[in-house]
Order: structure tokens, then C-alpha cells, then sequence
């Protein structure tokens, strides 16, 4: 599932068939119209087959209405706010649903306390305060979980995984990211690949996802490059080990259009690709990568390197010439789909 267009009342949603029956006339969906939002709605999360939707405008200062929606039964349920927001605001929310384990789901808050204050002596510190609350469907309630922690203001919650019952949210100026386990509510550190010592003071994260409960990572640094490698979290989550090294050669010289030659070749975005999708197979030799180069989607072998075109994809290249950075890193608008029949709460639209 991506995000084929961005106007922000109405966003377009397409689907890339990843299984050999799978066709894009199988798409469940290409608006988000299961209820008449005046903002319209924009999808924040993908988790084994229920969608987290908000509005795609906040209502007030600080906050969104946030919704449940199931596309296979066309159900959906609004997610209430936690109480006592007047002096803070959610940072985040994050879904939590592993049917193989429940079928109820669970929705995770990150809030600031105070949005405006530093829990620091410094008044130049970059850490702040935050609080995590869990909504429960079965008791269609918040609750608060655990104490107050300290953040550094750029982790990315945002940009929340769930994968092996916990929630990932990666950090993007130091070192340290965080995890939940939803089941313990337990946080904690995440070390992650130290940041290249080149003058660099973000990560430049290419991808972040989840696929059969492996945890992937790739990053790519000045200068541009077409060989990278992928990461994979350890499964104590004490770090992460190079599981795959990709190069790309041989796909840009069967498509050219891949290289932004208008850019200097020092350009972080003078390669046009993005990555769609990391899917692990069972037999891990069947594994593969789906690419997003211009107009196509691209299926890559992450054993020999071979590929073959998926499917094609509308595309503008003026777009990509005036806003590089949404082929370079939509991996925020990109998310698996599976169907499934778990309930939500309310019954199907008519």
C-alpha cells in the first residue's frame, strides 16, 4: 500500500501486488472515505491488516481525531482521546494488533506532559518530556503506563513499528532509539548503527519496516551511492548486523532514469529510488525488496540481485524535480496490507 498522491484532504492510495495471484484490481480501497471527515483522512499505520487513520488536519492547536478501520470488513471505530489534553499534546499514536496472539488491539500514546517544557538545567537541551498512555478495546479506555520519560525532541515517533509485541521508534540525532513491549510495558533503549563521523548530524534513514518479525534498517550518507547495505536487529535487540549488501548497478543501467543527472553527482538525491518494502520469505533465499524507481515498481532479489519490473506506476517527473525528498524517503507513506476479519467495534457502513 502507498500513498500515490498527496493532496492533504484527499490523498490516493494504491496497492503493488506482491503474490503471484495479486493483481491492482484486488485493491481494497484508493480513498479513505468510511466516514465524511471535513479534513478528510490520511493513513498513519498499517498493522497486520487494521489501518490507524487520522484527520488530516489537526482540529484544534495541537491534536487530530484518530479512527480504527478494518478495509476487509469495512469497519471502523474512533479512538477517543486520552483525558486532560489542554496543557499538553499528543505526540504520537502508535497501533499494537498481532492477531496470531489476540484479536483485540491495542492503541499506544506518546504525549507531551508540558509541550513547552525542558526537563533539562540547560534551556538549550533538546530533551524532553514524555508519557505513554495505552487504549484497550477491551475496556475502551485510557490508562497511563508507567512514569515520565526523557526523549531527545527528534526520535521519530512518528514513525512507530510494531514487530514482536513492541513498538520501535527510532532516534534521529544520536545513537539510541526506544522500544515498548506492549505486554510488559516496558521501555527501553534501542542502541542503533552509530551515525558516520563525516559532518552529518541527522540520520538519513532510505528505510525502516517490519516484515515476519525481522526488523530492517537501511541508512545512506553523503556522498550518494548505489550500494548500501541492510541492517537487521538483533534478537535481543542489543544492536543490529549487516544481513544484506545491496548494489544497484546493474538496475540503473537497465534504467537510466534513475540517475537525476540535472544534479551534481555530490546531490543526496541525485539517485531516484526509494525502497517500497522489505519481504522476507520463509525460505529466506526467495527474499526480496521492492523498489520505487520513476514510473515503475521493481522487485529485487536480496540473494542474487536479479529484478524484474512489477508493475507500472504513474509518475511526474516534474514532481520529483521540484520535491526529490518523496522518492527519496517515502518509506513513511508505504505499508504492508493483509486482509483479515478481526472486529473493530462498529458494524459495516451501508
Amino acid at each position: 500500500m502507498c500513498k500515490l498522491s498527496y493532496q492533504v484532504n484527499k490523498p490516493e492510495y494504491g496497492f503493488i501486488p506482491l503474490g503471484n495471484k495479486s493483481s491492482t484490481d484486488d485493491a481494497p480501497f484508493k480513498y479513505l472515505d468510511f466516514i465524511n471527515h471535513p479534513s478528510g483522512l490520511k493513513v498513519v499505520q498499517s498493522c497486520n491488516g487494521l489501518l490507524l487513520c487520522s484527520s488530516s488536519r489537526s482540529y484544534n492547536k495541537f491534536n487530530y481525531d484518530y479512527y480504527i478501520y478494518n478495509p476487509t470488513t469495512k469497519q471502523f471505530v474512533t479512538i477517543p482521546l486520552p483525558s486532560n489534553l489542554q496543557n499538553s499534546r499528543i505526540v504520537c499514536l502508535s497501533l499494537a494488533f498481532d492477531p496470531t496472539k489476540s484479536l483485540h488491539y491495542r492503541v499506544v500514546c506518546v504525549r507531551n506532559p508540558d509541550p513547552w517544557l525542558n526537563i533539562s538545567d540547560d534551556p538549550e537541551s533538546n530533551y524532553v518530556s514524555r508519557q505513554i498512555e495505552i487504549y484497550s478495546f477491551q475496556t475502551r479506555s485510557w490508562r497511563r503506563s508507567g512514569k515520565p520519560f526523557l526523549a531527545d525532541v527528534n526520535t521519530g515517533f512518528g514513525g512507530g513499528l510494531f514487530c514482536n509485541g513492541a513498538i520501535r521508534w527510532l532516534g534521529t540525532c544520536n545513537n539510541t532509539s526506544f522500544y515498548f513491549n506492549v505486554e510488559d510495558e516496558e521501555l527501553r533503549d534501542l542502541p542503533m548503527p552509530p551515525i558516520p563521523d563525516d559532518g552529518e548530524d541527522l540520520r538519513r534513514v532510505l528505510y525502516f519496516g517490519e516484515s515476519r518479525n525481522h526488523l530492517h534498517l537501511i541508512e545512506i550518507y553523503r556522498p550518494p551511492t548505489s550500494r548500501f547495505s541492510v541492517y537487521e536487529v538483533e534478537s535481543d535487540y542489543s544492536g543490529w548486523f549487516v544481513k544484506y549488501n545491496i548494489n544497484l548497478d546493474p538496475l540503473i543501467v537497465a534504467y537510466p532514469g534513475m540517475v537525476r543527472t540535472y544534479l551534481d553527482p555530490s546531490d543526496l538525491h541525485y539517485y531516484a529510488f526509494s525502497i517500497f518494502y522489505i519481504v522476507r520469505e520463509a525460505n529466506d533465499e526467495e527474499s526480496y525488496m521492492v523498489l520505487h524507481i520513476p514510473e515503475k515498481a521493481i522487485r529485487y532479489s536480496l540473494k542474487d540481485g536479479s529484478f524484474k519490473k512489477i508493475c507500472d506506476l504513474d509518475a511526474n517527473e516534474a514532481e520529483y524535480r521540484s520535491s526529490p525528498a518523496l522518492i527519496l524517503l517515502a518509506y513513511s507513506c508505504v505499508g504492508e496490507f493483509i486482509q483479515t476479519i478481526s472486529p473493530v467495534s462498529q458494524q459495516p457502513r451501508e
